[in-house]
């Protein structure tokens, strides 16, 4: 393959709307530096699960990095992880180059994120309780890493849970295209001072805002002859307080709200004349004129829905 023009491989490679969706760091500066490194790669014959499986490398070596415990491995295991997030988006635009684009690829695209969620807070805090003795600093990485890692499994798990009761289903459910937590642009930020901190702790979680107050934590060390790590163990310590407090408040909100049986009625539905009932364990597609039954369903506390 010959080596497009930028604005050609930019029109076949970018997500569409890739200057309005997603974070600031990802619209501004990691998905056009991404499109020079896949200009320059493309003619090698790099595929999409090579460009995954190299930034997937380039996690667990910072995670490595972060562990050791010194100045130097942390400002090397912020590069690492600078360069992870620019290749989370070299794979993208490769599948995309090539049609190659496939649920194959988007799962392993997840598998490598949940492992970097999981494993550099751990690396950050076994490299604290490396330079300062201290089993709490272990402790609080583990910490942070289940609960980024409950972050993003608690999406995951929520489409688990409608594959499994699709196929459950006897009858025919109408899909709406877009009908559910489609990407949307970067809301304002709120300046109701409840909202604005909730939003705060939120934002603090995003992995590329780690992956930058890190980075610059690594510097700060490095020029301030920190030794001990301590604006280290500062973030941290935050960090991971603040982290269980949004995973905890997330799943419980959503399990209060049944957010995932609302986005499950967004995205698939029944005719106007017809039901979602509960039965036996099957989800039947039925009639409304059958409305007995769904009476009887309720009293034997069985769900009875209609669609809306």
């Amino acid at each position: 393959m010959k080596r497009l023009p930028l604005g050609e491989l930019e029109r076949r490679c970018q997500k569409p709307d890739h200057r309005r969706l997603g974070n600031w760091m990802a619209r501004r500066v990691s998905r056009p530096a991404a499109l020079r490194v896949t200009w320059l790669v493309a003619p090698w014959g790099v595929t999409a699960n090579m460009a995954t499986l190299a930034a997937w490398f380039c996690g667990l070596a910072a995670a490595v990095a972060f562990g050791l415990g010194s100045a130097w491995s942390w400002l090397a295991g912020a590069a690492l992880m600078q360069l992870w997030y620019l290749l989370d988006h070299v794979d993208g635009q490769l599948a995309r180059l090539r049609g190659t684009a496939s649920l194959d690829g988007v799962q392993l695209d997840y598998l490598m994120h949940h492992t970097v969620n999981l494993l550099v807070p751990i690396g950050l805090g076994w490299g604290l309780f490396v330079r300062s003795g201290h089993q709490g600093w272990a402790a609080a990485g583990l910490a942070l890493g289940v609960a980024l890692l409950l972050q993003t499994l608690h999406h995951d798990a929520r489409y688990k849970a409608f594959s499994k009761r699709l196929k459950r289903v006897r009858g025919q459910l109408l899909v709406r295209g877009g009908g559910g937590a489609t990407p949307r642009p970067q809301p304002p930020v709120p300046r109701q001072l409840g909202k604005l901190a909730a939003w705060t702790a939120r934002k603090a979680c995003e992995i590329h805002v780690i992956t930058n107050t890190v980075s610059l934590l690594a510097v700060g060390q490095l020029l301030a002859g920190d030794q001990r790590l301590l604006g280290g163990q500062v973030y941290l310590a935050l960090l991971t307080t603040l982290a269980v407090a949004v995973t905890v408040w997330t799943i419980a909100r959503d399990q209060h709200r049944g957010e995932a049986e609302r986005e499950f009625a967004a995205w698939y539905a029944v005719d106007h004349d017809q039901v979602l009932v509960f039965r036996d364990g099957w989800w039947f597609v039925g009639n409304t004129e059958n409305a007995s039954l769904g009476e009887e369903t309720q009293d034997r506390g069985v769900c009875y829905a209609e669609s809306s």
